[in-house]
């Protein structure tokens, strides 16, 4: 019977294929970030870090929206980074597979004044602009994930901050301290503020392997453990992925300190120029047992303006606790301690000004009243997630009869809300606030003594924003439009001149640009020179309104990616925004048979005949790549980056498709093709185009088949020991098969063997091993045996095995 694909038939396989067609044979292939390792660098400090993204050129532009730090490229991009074992096999081998990156080495220089914190880096090149990706700078000691295996690496001494990576599918990584005192140790984990999609597991255990303290971060907003510490003991802190996922893109850091750890203040901000007796929350902050307590302390508030928050340090028995508080300009109240959480009840609170207050569990709503005038304009906002609470938190205002006047759920980049409401009739005013997680799920099962949130009224000022895109594609000799929208606050409804700053030579806006009174948006149209050099800058855009008897200017602001957890919406916003030039490629990539299925034995490379259509003049070299995002390319099946001479216009692109590949599926890749063209100014710019379809194979049995002869093996380090080893070949495969040993990374230059090499008329070895006597070496290892023939003296033919090894003394 023919094979089919269970996945992909009917009319669902035609209306793909068309789709897939025509979007690829239109696309160029932007750059796009994945990650930064190690993800936290150090002020004052020049770090070597690895910037992985995907569809790299040699030629990429680097930006970074912070002054005070710098990257500087160290060379080309290298080679894929195909993930390990165990995606190649077992049940997640057909799951979605996440992009393939490559990895440029960069120096990262940071000023010894740079303020610790989160800063965003993106980059261009002639095909268009990523989006943002982050890293972070500390000003405190740190240090880089240096393990073996699954055992702990053990730390010197605290506070410290790891920069490490859940590489791999299964991966739990260990951490060992001693307590150099008695007292409380928090454990703070950052990973999806930096990027990195996934939901970790933080958990303590003793000496005894009793666990002591866990957090699973199933809401998706970071956090971390605070534990009860005894001097002289040793704790073992571990970290998984939820779903014991992995990948190079899964970078996290960790932060332990012997110190309590504070959660949240009441009230939770505090007003500029005022001194007042604020209230602690969190674990350990008392007694220093691993219990939610609170503690008071006189505060008093900085009058600068230019801050937004201030940093209050909290003297404990069990050592100094940190946070920020936000800074305001209203008056800051506290929810009584005896207020009912009645449904029907409300309290009365100032305006303008603002409240904290706690939902206790099982609560569904608490409401306050505040006297509005008809007419006025009032801005409310309701904060959780960005005072530190973990509420998903919903607003409705209501007018005197009862009425509903405004609602808001989430504000853009975050789960806290607002909005800006007209009163349509003088009286009362209601704000209902709710607590949409709360009222989810059981009460038993959510609220807890954190659940905090702060409500805060004002009578908005009469001011204006503006918000962009922020990439902008342009190409070169071409146009494009820039959208720009305007939000009025308060009764501001006049006209807005709008500017551009920053444009590349040859990059202009014809013209004056204005948003005419009460309109909302206005699109800047960008023309660019049939001449100029092909570039990417960081331009931005401000606008200009005269409100009273002042001229005010605003800068435009933008959604920027990268912090998958952002406290608030203005920790995603920026004002720099990359405007890339293009180039069209001046030839296509086309698939011959295009996805009909090739029958492809495992283990073996299959070559894709392609044709290359050149347009006229373009006779140049082009460079076949393996594109990042593969639908199906868990399992280990990969491309290299192959040649394609001057002038030259039928190519073949090896694909190799690993032995442990399944007959039930079809198994596709997807390329594109790269080329230097030199722009009008003579620079070389690289050029991307994708195929015009996949290239789609079905597998059939394998040619070669490595066996190890051996059960688990015990070895005395420094001892020789010997594998055998049988191949068995296909009467297709009559050819030499040379089999070798892949020494683990870890212990590299502690053992070798020499390949051995069985010619056609034998199947049959020894592989020898040398180790070195090294303590490095104890314990249980799995070794990789792997056998190559090569087809026509240059396409690989392999089959691979796993010998477990325990090396222990005599």
């Amino acid at each position: 019977m023919p094979k089919r694909d269970p996945c992909h038939v009917g009319a669902i396989l035609l209306l793909w294929s068309l789709f897939f067609q025509t979007a690829s044979a239109q696309a160029q292939k932007a750059p796009a970030l994945g990650y930064v390792f190690p993800p936290t660098v150090r002020a004052g400090e020049t770090t070597i870090v690895q910037l992985g993204g995907f569809d790299f050129t040699v030629d990429m532009q680097w930006f970074v929206h912070d002054e005070s730090v710098r990257l500087h490229s160290q060379g080309p991009p290298g080679d894929y980074r195909i993930p390990p074992p165990p995606y190649w096999t077992g049940p997640r081998t057909s799951t979605a597979a996440l992009p393939i990156p490559r990895e440029v080495s960069a120096q990262c220089e940071v000023d010894a004044n740079a303020p610790e914190g989160l800063v965003r880096w993106q980059v261009a090149n002639a095909n268009g602009a990523s989006e943002t990706a982050v890293l972070y700078v500390s000003r405190g000691s740190e240090i880089i994930e240096s393990r073996s295996r699954d055992f702990p690496q053990k730390l010197s001494s605290l506070p410290i901050g790891i920069s490490g990576r859940l590489s791999r599918l299964t991966e739990v990584d260990r951490y060992q301290l001693i307590a150099e005192r008695d007292g409380m140790v928090s454990v703070d984990l950052m990973a999806r503020r930096l990027g990195a999609d996934f939901n970790g597991v933080v958990q303590v255990h003793d000496e005894t392997g009793q666990m002591l303290a866990d957090f699973a971060d199933t809401l998706g907003l970071d956090g971390g453990v605070t534990f009860a510490a005894r001097a002289g003991k040793a704790y073992t802190i571990s970290l998984h992925d939820a779903d014991f996922r992995g990948d190079r893109a899964y970078v996290y850091r960790l932060a332990i300190s012997q110190a309590p750890r504070v959660i949240t203040t009441i009230p939770a901000a505090g007003q500029r120029g005022t001194s007042i007796g604020m209230e602690f929350m969190g674990l350990g902050l008392s007694t220093g047992r691993p219990m939610f307590e609170s503690v008071r302390q006189d505060v008093t508030f900085s009058t600068d303006l230019s801050l937004t928050s201030q940093r209050l340090t909290l003297p404990t028995a069990m050592g100094i606790a940190e946070l920020d508080v936000p800074l305001s300009d209203v008056p800051e109240q506290v929810r009584g301690v005896g207020a009912t959480d009645s449904a029907e009840l409300s309290q009365m609170m100032t305006a303008p000004g603002a409240i904290t207050g706690v939902m206790l569990p099982g609560a569904a709503e608490h409401r306050f009243r505040w006297n509005a005038e008809k007419d006025e304009r009032w801005s409310v906002l309701l904060q959780s997630r960005a005072i530190g609470s973990r509420m998903d938190v919903s607003l409705e205002i209501r007018d005197p009869e009862g009425n509903r006047v405004a609602d808001n759920d989430d504000l853009p980049g975050t789960t806290d809300a607002g909005m800006e409401f007209q009163a349509l009739v003088s009286g009362l005013h209601t704000a209902v606030v709710r607590n949409l997680l709360t009222a989810a799920l059981p009460s038993s099962a959510g609220g807890t003594a954190v659940d905090i949130y702060r409500l805060q009224l004002q009578r908005p000022p009469v001011d204006f924003s503006l918000s962009v895109p922020q990439r902008v594609a342009l190409e070169l000799g071409g146009k494009t439009e820039l959208a720009v929208q305007a939000i009025r606050h308060g009764s501001f409804a006049g006209e807005i001149k709008v500017s551009i700053e920053g444009l590349p030579p040859g990059v202009t806006v014809p013209g004056a640009v204005t948003l005419p009174a009460g309109n909302n948006e206005v699109k800047l149209t960008l023309e660019c020179a049939a001449d100029a050099a092909v570039t990417a800058g960081v331009i931005q855009v401000r606008g200009t309104a005269t409100i009273g008897d002042s001229e005010i200017t605003r800068l435009a602001m933008a959604t920027a990616a990268g912090n998958l957890s952002p406290r608030n919406s203005a920790a995603q916003t920026t004002s720099h925004i990359l405007l890339a030039m293009t180039m069209p490629a001046p030839f296509a990539i086309q698939v011959i048979d295009r996805e009909r299925q090739h029958d492809v034995h495992r283990g073996t490379t299959f070559l894709a005949e392609l044709d290359i259509v050149r347009n006229e003049g373009f006779m140049g070299e082009i460079h076949l790549e393996m594109t990042a995002q593969q639908d199906r390319c868990r399992a280990g099946m990969r491309g290299g980056i192959v040649s394609v001479p001057p002038g030259q216009t039928k190519a073949f692109y090896p694909t190799f498709m690993p032995e442990w590949l399944g007959t039930e599926l079809t198994r596709r890749i997807v390329i594109h093709g790269v080329a230097a063209i030199p722009d009008p100014k003579g620079n070389l710019r690289y050029v991307t185009k994708a195929g015009d379809a996949r290239i789609t194979m079905i597998m059939e049995g394998a040619l070669l088949k490595l066996t190890a002869e051996s059960s688990e093996l015990t070895v005395v380090p420094g001892a020789v020991f010997e594998i055998p080893v049988s191949v068995s070949r296909s009467a297709k495969l009559p050819l030499a098969t040379t089999i070798e040993l892949i020494v683990p990374e870890e212990i590299t230059g502690l053992l070798q063997a020499a390949s051995v090499i069985l010619p056609p008329d034998q199947d049959r070895g020894k592989l020898t091993i040398t180790t070195v006597a090294d303590p490095a070496l104890a314990g249980p290892w799995s070794f990789t045996l792997k056998a190559t023939s090569l087809q026509d003296n240059r396409w690989p033919v392999v089959s691979q095995t796993n010998v477990p090894v325990v090396f222990k003394e005599p």
